[in-house]
């Protein structure tokens, strides 16, 4: 795909994420580690949960975050359920995320469960902080979907996550962060 075309998907993407109450920026790989740290930073958050994903090890993101003074633990992690989501004491917790696929059509993010990338990742705290190559957003969520299965086995679960969690399920009144992260942020990685 030619890069205006690449980077037409990435400012429709960012447009939407934004238009969800969550929001996004373009990163080089050599940019990536410091803008999670500094995201990290902006939020307050004290704790990361990353996947066990080669990716952020090569872009430096788990030694960034522990240089600015975030604990970083890799998934899985040790700690209980109630440690994980701060209801202890703990520091606020941030889940980072490497989305299989994004959707600028809605400004969706795809993420695949796996050994090393957990179904819960996006929810565990206040804080969703997702790390996405550019080549990896797609116009509509077909084009996500459709080659992701095809010829192999699906993962356990698959999140389509647009945005922050919020419902009006009370009153009609729209509530952020009643089903997991208050605020969301996407790097989104030019590839070399």
């Amino acid at each position: 795909m030619p890069a205006t075309e690449t980077d037409a998907l990435v400012a429709r993407l960012i447009g939407q994420l934004e238009r969800r109450r969550a929001s996004g920026e373009g990163v080089t790989a050599a940019e990536a580690a410091a803008a999670a740290a500094d995201r990290m930073m902006a939020w307050g958050a004290g704790r990361a949960v990353v996947p066990d994903d080669p990716w952020l090890v090569e872009l430096g993101v788990p030694a960034a975050l522990a240089a600015s003074g975030v604990e970083v633990l890799t998934w899985p992690p040790t700690l209980s359920p109630r440690e994980l989501l701060g209801l202890d004491g703990a520091p606020a917790t941030c889940g980072v995320t490497v989305p299989a696929a994004a959707v600028a059509e809605r400004g969706t993010l795809v993420l695949e469960s796996g050994p090393g990338h957990g179904r819960a990742l996006d929810v565990l705290g206040p804080f969703h902080l997702a790390l996405l190559r550019a080549s990896r957003v797609v116009d509509t969520l077909a084009e996500a979907l459709a080659p992701r299965f095809r010829g192999r086995r699906p993962p356990s679960a698959v999140s389509l996550v647009s945005g922050p969690s919020r419902t009006s399920d009370i009153e009609k009144i729209s509530t952020l962060g009643a089903h997991g992260a208050l605020s969301e942020h996407v790097l989104i990685v030019v590839d070399a």
